[in-house]
């Protein structure tokens, strides 16, 4: 009796009778990896979203960050899903943002081209402040000597 998994792979992916590729057999292990990476993705900005929005827990959210950069995730296709959807349990709103955003991110400009990126190193943003802005503060007055 053959199961599913010990069945040969004899047939092509349109199923015509041909033999499958090597090629055919990547392609199908990288798509199954993307949608494995796809729903850890998911799974970790729901679980951001509850740490940090539904009970504020700030330890348990910057685990969840830093759990984000180990796996090596853009931090930034985190926070489009988190911003991005108003139902994060709904899976198809989900994956549309989350694919509209793959496909930007290999675009030369990005999702937002506008948006500053920011710096890794020192954690503000460049460019940032309003040089016309005045300061919140009163000017300090000057002592006559």
């Amino acid at each position: 009796m053959a199961t599913a998994a010990s069945a040969p792979a004899t047939t092509g992916p349109a199923g015509a009778g041909g033999s499958a590729t090597p090629s055919a057999a990547g392609a199908r292990e990288l798509c199954f990896a993307a949608l494995k990476e796809q729903q850890l993705v998911f799974l970790l900005t729901r679980q951001l979203a509850e740490a940090q929005f539904l009970q504020a827990d700030r330890a348990r959210s910057e685990r969840l960050w830093q759990e984000v950069a180990a796996l090596e995730i853009d931090p930034d296709r985190i926070i489009t899903l988190l911003y991005g959807v108003s139902d994060l349990s709904d899976r198809q709103s989900l994956q549309e943002l989350d694919r509209a955003y793959q496909a930007a991110a290999t675009q030369p400009h990005g999702l937002w081209p506008q948006r500053q990126r920011q710096t890794r190193i020192t954690g503000r943003w460049r460019g940032a402040g309003h040089r016309g802005a005045r300061s919140a503060a009163p000017p300090a007055r000057r002592r006559a000597h």
